[in-house]
């Protein structure tokens, strides 16, 4: 409303001579017009932001009858009374125009449109504005009061408000916005038929700009709450797809972290295998650690492969399936299945059995060792690693750490990022992000303790009430028990090692 009224009470208090109810309506017919066509444009938009058929046509519609008002407002301002003696032509003229906008808002949502919906109605205004200037000018008198005058004024009321009712059935819009745009299409035919009255009274041209600023307004007010609408839509769907990317984005996630959990567990098992398949190689004790640890990581990565898809897994060897309580990390039977598969595939890692067990997912403290010795064999070939079991008041404490060159200051601050890794690194980044939040999710903590070299990797684990040592089973294999008193790759049936 500000956009028609501001401007002409401008006019009105700069031109004193326009202060006439004749002159106020020849001013308002311009500014109304105008203010459709901008209400056109918003549609436009709206339409490039949707690609809506229905708004397609829509902005079309509008746009032809905007153009065509604007000249026929510039005709009333120029062509003083000869404009009234032949505005007969123009309602006439009118007829088809609105029947071309009639026919757009009953196709909208049945035929599609291969050309710039503003620029279509842009020439078919201009189109019917010429008409309408050469009638006024070559077709001689022709008032409205003439009986073919009435009679176009009849038809352009009935066409009018068929246009107002498809304008009000329209689909794929809001009803509110629909309903606005069929309330100023009624009003801006009423608005039409009085300000082109031959007999032009200060009652007409009060009508004619109530009318049209009451049109405007509500053309405008449709326009305007389409777009926002279409702009919160396109807002809402770029969240949704923001959010599905964000989802596809952590399912890739979650399938090469699935990954690399398998190939770890895998490496351990084919190189056992291997082993335990060289039978005039093998020593008999250590064929069967290796029988155990291949049985053990077997079970460990058939419960992953089932809960990772959802299945229901068996539960982890010191969890009774009946028991609804904590999960008991017996520590000594997490570890001794990895140590033996570092073993099996050429590394030695130092180890001594404790008896130490903590509350947590057996599973996920296993894979997070798993990670923790397979970086540190992978980073730093040739370093001497070593896995410590200690009590630390009501946590326990696995301290797994490596003599190698240690991680770089630069990647420690994102070290637990997803992908972080250091310039020479050869991986993937995976690894440690994973075992962080394995920790994090069973209530247990990952930490790197700096110092002057290597890495000293801390996983604290809240400590069962109670810690006593393994019941003995079978003897350990001399032949394969090194020389030192904490390196063994032993099952953690025995205690101590010999």
């Amino acid at each position: 409303m500000a956009t028609v009224l501001t401007p002409l009470l401008c006019i009105l208090v700069l031109a004193p001579e326009l202060r006439s109810t004749n002159a106020v309506a020849t001013v308002s017919q311009v500014l109304v017009f105008l203010a459709v066509l901008g209400a056109a444009a918003l549609l436009c938009v709206q339409y490039r932001l949707t690609e809506s058929n229905v708004v397609g046509w829509m902005t079309l519609a509008v746009t032809l009858y905007a153009v065509q008002g604007v000249a026929q407002a510039g005709l009333r301002a120029a062509g003083g009374d000869m404009f009234f003696d032949r505005a007969g032509w123009i309602v006439v003229i009118d007829v088809p125009a609105a029947l071309v906008i009639l026919c757009c808002l009953r196709l909208s949502d049945r035929v599609g449109h291969a050309v710039d919906p503003m620029g279509a109605g842009l020439i078919l205004g201009l189109l019917f504005a010429g008409v309408s200037l050469a009638a006024t000018r070559w077709g001689g008198d022709l008032p409205t009061s003439a009986p073919a005058g009435v009679a176009a004024q009849i038809t352009l009321v009935v066409v009018g408000a068929g246009i107002a009712h498809a304008a009000y059935r329209l689909g794929g819009v809001p009803h509110w916005s629909t309903t606005r745009l069929g309330l100023g299409t009624i009003a801006l035919v009423a608005n039409r038929v009085a300000s082109l009255q031959d007999v032009h009274t200060a009652l007409s041209d009060t009508i004619a700009v109530v009318t049209g600023v009451v049109g405007a307004v509500l053309i405008g007010c449709g326009a305007a709450a389409g777009l926002r609408h279409a702009v919160q839509e396109q807002h809402h769907s770029l969240i949704a797809m923001s959010d599905q990317v964000s989802t596809m984005e952590a399912q890739q996630r979650d399938v090469r972290a699935r990954l690399h959990e398998i190939t770890n567990s895998l490496a351990g098992i084919v190189m056992a295998s291997s082993l335990i398949h060289q039978q005039d190689k093998v020593p008999v004790g250590k064929r069967r650690q290796l029988e155990r640890m291949l049985a053990s990581e077997a079970s460990r990565l058939s419960r992953l492969l089932a809960a990772r898809g959802g299945a229901a897994s068996e539960p982890a060897p010191q969890q009774d399936p009946h028991d609804d309580g904590p999960s008991y990390v017996d520590l000594d039977e997490v570890i001794w299945p990895l140590v033996t598969a570092q073993e099996a595939q050429g590394r030695h890692v130092e180890w001594s059995p404790t008896g130490h067990r903590g509350i947590g997912d057996p599973d996920a403290v296993a894979e997070v060792i798993s990670i923790l010795l397979d970086n540190a064999a992978r980073h730093a070939p040739g370093a001497q690693s070593a896995v410590e079991v200690t009590r630390n008041g009501d946590t326990v404490e696995v301290i797994v750490r490596d003599d190698g060159p240690g991680i770089p200051a630069e990647v420690r601050s994102r070290l637990y990022e997803w992908g972080s890794r250091g310039p020479d690194s050869r991986g993937q980044g995976i690894g440690l992000h994973l075992a962080h939040r394995l920790m994090a999710s069973t209530g247990s903590s990952l930490r790197l303790e700096t110092g002057a070299s290597g890495n000293t990797f801390v996983i604290s684990i809240p400590a069962a009430k109670e810690t006593h040592p393994c019941p003995p089973s079978e003897p350990l294999d001399p032949t394969h028990v090194s020389s030192s008193s904490r390196t063994t790759s032993s099952s953690p049936s025995h205690s101590s090692s010999p």
